[in-house]
């Protein structure tokens, strides 16, 4: 079928918004209505879900323990700390509630979500060591308050990295080394002070630099050595200038990095749209991914749109995705689900090797679920009740077929028909606490009270 472009007003803002027939095809192939939402409305609603970078102490609901969570003790709901959510003494069928066709299913979904146990931490914990104190974290050992991290060793107070190794006090750190005090640094060892830099060696204060040893105070340079605020050095020369710096005392280092700034502010900002290694790619700080468009903070991504933090190659034929990648493909409107994932809709925090998944929220290792919550290694389950393969198919249809009908309408009077992810309401975090907030403030989000 040909498709044309097709102006739409958003049900949340009331901005237009276009889909185009490259979306309706997505559609099409995944099998889903347009979305009423525009791309902006949708991605926060789903950033509203999540709470990577606020922490709270409080006790575990199940060994009383205390315990590091995303959720403080104000907040109603069961939380139990990492030990007892990933042990076997439950599975969350203990909580199967039977499908009632007389009310919403979105309505029955957040009943669910609100008697069963969810984990103080968003980690994949089994493939922890020594990091009791960091979030949204996998594979990684030795972290503390590392928080959006994968295959990582060694990494303190520092958010969004991958393969990152002895680093402190930096942000999207990915294949690099030894990083300090560091932003967007791929590719790079022994960084400190610096920006933007990829495939740099000994390298201090400096920006926008690619394949660079032995810089200080640089700016927008390409394979150069012994420089110092752009200026050429003989290799005796540089390391004389830069014993004259006192880097190694604190003195040293504030007044080279007020010099730096000074410096800096001579160049242009680069607007930073990531490598050289992509093809048709539209975003910001988009790394090895092709024919992808409106991509923020990604790398590894192929025919995916509107999508964020993919942060783990690689990701392939996702649309309205908020992490994290590592094999995930054919997602729509999800959040956080990852690792050998296929064919997930309005879900978050499913992992790993899942797929088939509607409708679902903390269901790990689990196949053809529809409209679970904290569901461990189950297949064929409809509001955490399993079912056999033919009936759990003919029930799912029928509740998708009366979620057109019987609509779940929230208190704003908005309706939530099948195709849209989770209403704000489901969040178990307050929007001040949620990574919504961290890139758009409750002053100027749209679900603002006027």
């Amino acid at each position: 079928m040909e498709y044309k472009s097709q102006n739409v007003v958003c049900q949340n803002c009331k901005g237009s918004f276009t889909i185009e027939p490259e979306d309706f095809n997505f559609y099409e192939k995944i099998k889903v209505p347009a979305p009423t939402w525009c791309p902006e409305c949708r991605m926060i609603r789903r950033l509203a879900c999540h709470g990577s970078w606020s922490l709270f102490w409080r006790n575990c609901d199940k060994c009383g323990k205390r315990t590091l969570s995303m959720y403080p003790a104000s907040q109603k709901i069961t939380v139990y700390c990492q030990p007892c959510w990933w042990g076997d003494t439950w599975d969350g069928t203990e909580y199967a509630m039977d499908y009632d066709s007389n009310k919403p299913f979105l309505a029955q979904v957040k009943e669910l979500s609100e008697k069963t146990p969810y984990p103080a931490l968003e980690t994949t914990y089994l493939t922890l060591k020594n990091c009791d104190f960091s979030n949204s974290i996998g594979y990684s050992k030795n972290c503390t308050l590392a928080i959006w991290a994968d295959y990582c060793e060694n990494i303190y107070f520092s958010s969004i990295l991958n393969e990152a190794k002895d680093t402190a006090d930096s942000l999207r750190i990915f294949s690099s080394e030894l990083c300090y005090e560091s932003i967007g640094q791929h590719r790079s060892y022994r960084v400190f002070y610096s920006q933007e830099c990829d495939a740099c060696t000994d390298v201090w204060f400096s920006r926008n630099c690619y394949g660079c040893m032995n810089c200080v105070g640089c700016v927008n340079l390409r394979g150069s050595s012994y420089k110092i605020f752009n200026e050429q050095y003989s290799k005796e020369e540089y390391f004389k200038k830069l014993k004259e710096l006192n880097l190694d005392t604190r003195s040293g280092i504030n007044a080279l990095k007020k010099e730096a700034e000074i410096f800096w502010k001579k160049f242009p900002y680069r607007f930073y749209m990531g490598d050289t290694f992509n093809l048709n790619v539209t975003g910001e700080y988009v790394y090895g991914s092709k024919n992808s468009k409106e991509m923020y903070n990604c790398q590894g991504a192929e025919n995916c749109k509107w999508c964020q933090f993919i942060t783990v190659r690689p990701a392939k034929d996702c649309f309205d995705y908020s992490g994290w990648g590592n094999g995930a493909e054919l997602i729509y409107e999800c959040i956080n689900v990852g690792e050998n994932i296929s064919n997930s809709k309005f879900s978050g925090f499913c992992f790993p090797d899942v797929v088939n998944t509607e409708y679902c929220l903390w269901c790990i290792a689990s196949k053809n679920n529809f409209g679970c919550v904290n569901l461990k290694r189950k297949s064929y389950s409809i509001l955490n009740k399993e079912y056999g393969k033919v009936e759990y198919e003919k029930l799912k249809a029928q509740i998708i077929e009366d979620m057109k009908v019987n609509q779940y309408i929230d208190e704003k009077g908005r309706a939530w028909l099948y195709g849209e992810f989770f209403q704000p309401g489901f969040s178990k975090f307050a929007y001040n606490n949620s990574n919504a907030n961290k890139f758009f403030p409750k002053k100027s989000q749209p679900y603002r009270k006027k």
